[in-house]
């Protein structure tokens, strides 16, 4: 029988891939960004506004219009905004050591007082995820 081994990275490792996904945001939110551009062109930019919330609201007009493609790339971003607000607004604490058998993971805590444990192999499968949807938004004619 084959044993599957748990990934041991250290606490740079760790601390290397928590900076990984909130830079893949940064490149995500770079792409939803010029796609917002594109769509307002005409329209004066909303400098109050995040990225994300401006992107919403282009979600509602997506769901009227019955885009069921848009509107799942939404709810991808979604998935993955949910991960960078844990790791942007909430990060606790971190514990990664090559030696247990507990996988390195950081702990975030928000507002309400909730805390959700990351593992490392949760965020390396988030960085994939960005990667693939900040390729979509590229891709996007919106």
């Amino acid at each position: 029988m084959i044993e599957t081994q748990v990934p041991r990275p250290t606490m740079r490792d760790l601390m290397a891939t928590v900076g990984e996904v909130l830079l893949m945001w940064g490149f995500l939110e770079r792409a939803m960004r010029e796609r917002l551009a594109l769509r307002q062109a005409n329209a004066k930019p909303r400098a109050k506004s995040s990225t994300l919330i401006q992107w919403r609201k282009a979600e509602e007009q997506a769901k009227g219009g019955g885009d069921l493609g848009l509107i799942q790339l939404f709810a991808e971003i979604e998935k993955v905004a949910m991960i960078r607000n844990y790791l942007a607004h909430g990060l606790s604490s971190a514990s990664a050591d090559p030696r247990s058998n507990q996988e390195a993971a950081v702990v975030c805590v928000m507002p309400d007082g909730r805390s959700r444990r990351l593992t490392w192999t949760e965020m390396q499968v988030a960085k994939d995820h960005l990667h693939t949807v900040t390729n979509r938004v590229r891709d996007l004619a919106l």
